[in-house]
This record gives C-alpha cells, structure tokens and sequence, in this order.
C-alpha cells in the first residue's frame, strides 16, 4: 500500500471538508489588488473624479485629494467607513459612542458637522433636517467600494452649498467586479458579528448585476470609570446593482439599498425636579433605503452627458427627535471639449426635501410638516495655458433655495507643472452653508438650572429656539499645494490653506426673554436663547501626505495635518480655541506572497477642552494614541483569513463628548478575526 505525503493528506482532509459542506468552490482569485502591486507614479496616476466632476489623473488635480483605495480599506483592518477615513490626513474623525460619530475636514467637528459633504456614488447622505450625517447608517458592505475621494477645501461651485470645508465621495465597484461569490465573517470582542454574502452574475451579453446583504452587531463601550455604557447597535442592510451597457456610448447604472437599525444611546437629559437632569438609555430606531439610476451616453470622443436620479428615504426614532424624511433629486452634466485646450463642463440640477417631525417631551418643530425645493446651475471652464504646464480652471454654482434663496459660489484654481515629477497649484473659492429646518423651527429644552434666590426660588428651563431670519454661513478658502515624486519610491503632497468664516450660526447666548411658566406643576422659568448668524473667524493649517516604497514588499505612508482655529467666542462654543495636530504613520509588507502584516500608529492632539451645551461643563480629552495590527493570510487565492487588534496602547480613552445631551465614554481595545471567502 503506497503511504501518501503530509501534503497529501491535508489536500484529501481538505476536499472532505468541503463535501461535508456542501460548498463547490472556485480556486481562481478573486480579491482586491495588492496596493504593494502600485509603483509611486501608479497611484500618482489614479483617476478622481470629485474634484473637478471629470476623470483626470490625482496629479494633475488643483486640489488637495486624497484616495483611499479598496486595498488600504482591506490591508487597515478596519470594520467600516468612518474607521477607514482616518487614513486621510485632515480629516477628525472621532468616535462619540458605540454608534455615533463626529466627523469633519478642516474644523468645525461634531455629531453634525454640517460643513461637510458626503456623497455615494454621487448621491448626498447629507439631512436638511440637521446639516450632517447619521454616520452610524453608513455601514456599508466594505467589499464593494472601489475607492473614496476626500477632497479637503471648498466644492461649492461643484456640489453646492454644504460643501464648505471639504467632500467625501464613496465610490463602489461596478458589477463586471463583482463577479461570483463572497462571503465575509467578522467576529471579536468589541466587533460582535459582522456577517455578509455577496454574489454577481450575467444578464445576457451586455448587463451583469450584483445583489448583497449585511447584518452587524457591535458591543457597547465602557464610561471612564469602566462601567458598561450599554449603547450596543446593530443594523442589517441589503442591496442589489446593476449595470448594463446597452450601445457602445451607452451604460446605464440602477442600484438601490435597504436598511433597518436598533442602537442603544445615553442620553443626559434636563427635568424640573430635583436633580434636574436624569439618564436615559434610549433605543434609537432607525431604518431606509434609496434608488438610484445614472445614465452616460458618450456624443463623441470629446462629448458626453450623464443623466442622475436618485430617490431616499430616512426614518429616524428616538426620546429627542422623531422625523421621517424624503429626497428627490435629479442631475444632468454635460462635458465636452470647446478647442483641444479647453473643457468645458457644465450641468443643471432639482432637489425636492421633505420631512415630517413628531413632537417630543424635549423638542417641537413648527411647523411639523415642510417640503423645499432647490434649482442649480454650474459651469467650469479648464483651459491649458501652456499645454502640459499651466492649467486655468474658474467655475461658479448658481442655485436657489427656500431657506436664503439665491447663492453662488465661484472658484479659481490654477496648476502649474514646471517639470513631470513637480506640480504646484493654488485656489480661492467661495463657499456657502445654508441653515436646515432644525436651526429654523426647532424648539428644544437644553438644560435646567436647579431653582436659586435669584430665580424666586424656581427651577429654569433653558431653551433653544430656531430663528427663519437665518442667513448663510460665508466661506473665503485660499489654497496653496505642492505634489513632488523625488524618486521611483518616494512622493510627497502637501498642502497649505486659510480660510476665513463669516457668519456663523450659533447660540445667542443674550438673546430671548425670560418668562414664567405657570400653566404646570411645579411652575418655572424659561429662557429662550436663539440662534443667530453671530460668528465669525478663521482656521488656518498645513497637511501633508508622503509614500515611501524601500523596497519592493514593503509601503509606509505618512499623513499629517496641523489645524489652529481662531474664532470668535461664540462661533464654535463646545471647542477650546488652538492648535489640533493628527498624525498617522501605515506600514504594509508582504512577509510571503501570502502572508501580510500591516501596522497602523496614529496619535492625535486636540483642544483639550469640550464644553457640553446641555451641562456647560468642561470635558478633557487627553492627546491619544492608537495602534492597530493586522496580520492576513491566503492559505488559498480564494480565501483570506486575518486577525486584528485595535487600539492597542491602552484599556481604553477618550475621544469625543456629543455636544448636548450625552456624557464621556471611551473607545475600547479590541480584538477580532475575519474570513473572506470568493467562489463562483
């Protein structure tokens, strides 16, 4: 009898398994590509589109951009979108409790930092209800993006108004990439269970498809003193896209999604007895989805439109707020080539908002029910001065809303290639923010203070009160870049701006009169305190970007970003003027062609001081530092096993304190594993 091998054996133990299992696997590879695959002047050369809404190279781009690829989203670990932000320099990304999350470019951060833009494919998940972004309804099937555009600086006189300090644009793979099957297990200590399934297929010659779902369920964090903060979330989420190429100038892209979630969130919130505030662990439930259709046709090889549609709806439920939301909104853009030195671009949009709010013992908005419209018109005019050394690009946004009606925002930028590995450019815009329904007709108890001789011996009741005499929040940005590639293995982008607010909505802390309430037992004070357009100010810094190959399996990356705000009091109340210093430093190497092991360090310095609104109390946050390790094994091109840990320096900190109605929990150190299986 012939005595078979070691590896013989466990070649037969394996192909047992997978009978046992009923599973027919493919063996031909089908994952993400290696970013250690890239040469500098390879990613110097990828394609972005956000910042100048056409397809030129990262380069060539008169803008600080940075791309996050699929492969920097697999090779860092992380388990959703808000973590893998964190790799752009410039961007505060902070973590508030298990499920919310502050997240800004350039200042001005918070549960809603609302001079962001965030967009899907090109569709906004920006709300007018509140100016920002429920970040916690984000999660996103990680697999399926292909890249994310962070552009820092304006975008107005592109996306409109709310893209004041920078744009986010998350952009996921077509489906002639997603073919065949995958399945993805995530498990640990913190990470619970992230589980998904993917799988693409054909639709005759000329359409292929994809459908996917995801359920997650993450642990809750821990309060300073190492208590169970019992805000545990989960949310499960489910989608399909399609794409299909009817002619040879013609694809069109459907896709659509659907989400339902439950987070438990803490809420410090005020009452009219003793002590005057209590603790509330609220169940937040939250569930929506969209549907979207783009279609490009392409005139001629200097000619192309696009046609956008897309239509969402958001239900959010929880003991501050109760709003149901609805968006419509159609784009067309037009490009095309006016001399062989000169593009022009040009579009036309409609939005259609409309929402609903139930009143709550905290907040009332009047009136309850509202529908705004938005029209936009833009062009950009990019000419080559000198061709291949002096670029010009001026455009301008027009657009009308019912909150401030007419705006326009222009902008011009100008890149200069003095030699192939050196581009320097420069830019001014203008940006603006308009106000949302929240800050118009919102009334919300904030906090109460305990009764005193100076009241009459009566609790008072602060509140915050919306003001439909709002202005837009007024942005003058000037930005100085320079992008150098030393060497084969060595480039560096770094970017310099200033950017001077005026305008700024904020608590009128001398505004309102107080009056008593008697209606009710006990009877109080109230103090109305409205919101006005009194800040102004500015934020200045310098970012910076660096990649270093020193060998062929090895890539390190550095991001840096110093940020110094300078606002007037009462433009930014829950922020502690000064400097912010982030700083994050990634290495990946390939040990074998199968084996990786990726370390990712970040340290961030802040203001150290948080003023709570709903407490007016001062909150530390100590300078912090992370360190997450990955280590990725392919026992087979068809599947990857890793194991990662998180925050690994300490038990846990501090990152970020909500800016009303919450108290300090901190991050955890966490521990989990993950398995990606592709078969066809």
């Amino acid at each position: 009898m012939r005595m078979l091998s070691r590896e013989q054996v466990a070649v037969m133990q394996a192909r047992l398994m997978l009978i046992c299992l009923g599973i027919v696997a493919s063996l031909e590879p089908v994952y993400a590509t290696d970013l250690t695959q890239f040469s500098i002047e390879d990613l110097m050369q990828v394609k972005v589109v956000s910042a100048a809404k056409v397809e030129q190279s990262l380069q060539d781009t008169a803008a600080a951009v940075f791309v996050i690829t699929a492969d920097d989203i697999r090779r860092s670990g992380v388990t959703n979108v808000m973590e893998a932000l964190r790799l752009a320099p410039g961007v505060e990304v902070a973590r508030i409790d298990s499920s919310r999350w502050a997240i800004s470019i350039r200042g001005f951060n918070g549960r809603f930092a609302n001079k962001l833009q965030v967009l899907i494919d090109g569709r906004t998940v920006y709300n007018t209800q509140f100016s920002g972004v429920y970040w916690e309804i984000q999660d996103l099937f990680l697999p399926d993006i292909e890249r994310i555009e962070v552009v820092r600086g304006p975008g107005g006189s592109l996306w409109g108004a709310n893209a004041v300090n920078g744009v986010i644009n998350i952009i996921t793979k077509n489906s002639q990439d997603t073919q065949g099957g995958l399945v993805t297990l995530t498990a640990g200590n913190e990470e619970r269970a992230i589980a998904g399934v993917r799988y693409g297929g054909k639709l005759g010659d000329n359409a292929k498809y994809r459908i996917y779902g995801q359920s997650t369920k993450r642990d809750s964090l821990v309060t300073p003193d190492s208590y169970d903060a019992e805000d545990d979330w989960r949310i499960g989420r489910g989608g399909f896209r399609l794409d299909w190429t009817p002619s040879a100038r013609d694809t069109v892209a459907v896709q659509g999604s659907l989400y339902d979630g439950t987070f438990n969130q803490n809420y410090v919130l005020p009452t009219l007895i003793s002590p005057y505030t209590e603790r509330q662990l609220s169940q937040v439930n939250t569930s929506g989805g969209s549907l979207q259709a783009r279609w490009e046709h392409q005139y001629s090889a200097t000619s192309r439109m696009s046609l956008q549609a897309y239509y969402q709806q958001e239900n959010h439920e929880d003991s501050l707020y109760i709003v149901d939301a609805n968006t419509f909104d159609l784009d067309f853009q037009h490009n095309f080539a006016l001399t062989d030195r000169q593009e022009i671009v040009w579009g036309l949009g409609y939005r259609r908002n409309s929402d609903q709010f139930t009143d709550t013992a905290f907040s009332s908005v009047d009136p309850n029910d509202s529908t705004t419209q938005l029209f936009n018109a833009f062009i950009q005019d990019q000419v080559d001065l000198i061709p291949e050394q002096l670029r010009l690009t001026a455009g301008v946004k027009i657009e009308h809303n019912d909150f401030t009606g007419w705006e326009w925002q222009p902008s011009v930028r100008m890149l200069w290639t003095p030699h192939p590995d050196h581009r320097l450019w420069a830019a001014v815009s203008r940006a603006v923010r308009t106000p949302s329904r929240g800050e118009e007709d919102v009334q919300v108890s904030l906090l109460t203070v305990p009764p005193s001789i100076l009241t009459g011996n009566l609790p008072t009741l602060v509140m915050v009160v919306g003001n439909d005499q709002l202005e837009s929040e007024k942005l003058i940005a000037y930005e100085v870049g320079y992008r150098v590639r030393f060497a084969e293995q060595f480039s560096v982008d770094t970017t310099v701006f200033y950017n001077d607010y005026d305008n700024i909505v904020a608590i009128d802390t001398v505004s309102g009169q107080s009056f008593l309430e008697g209606r009710v037992f006990p009877p109080y004070l109230v103090v109305p305190l409205e919101l006005h357009n009194v800040g102004a100010g500015s934020i200045y810094g310098f970012e910076l970007a660096a990649d270093w190959r020193p060998i062929k399996e090895w890539w390190l990356r550095l991001a840096y970003s110093y940020l110094y705000s300078d606002l007037d009091q009462d433009a930014d109340t829950n922020y502690e003027h000064g400097n912010r210093n982030q700083l994050s430093l990634t290495s990946s190497w390939n040990i074998a062609d199968n084996l990786e092991l990726d370390v990712w360090w970040r340290y961030v310095n802040g203001p150290a001081t948080v003023r709570e609104l709903s407490s007016f109390e001062n909150i530390n946050i100590d300078p912090y530092s992370t360190l997450t390790v990955r280590l990725g094994w392919r026992p087979r091109k068809d599947l990857e096993l890793s194991l990662v840990g998180a925050n690994l320096l300490d038990k846990s900190h501090l990152e970020f304190v909500q800016e009303a109605y919450t108290f300090p929990v901190e991050v955890e150190r966490s521990f989990y594993g993950q398995v990606k299986w592709n078969f066809k």
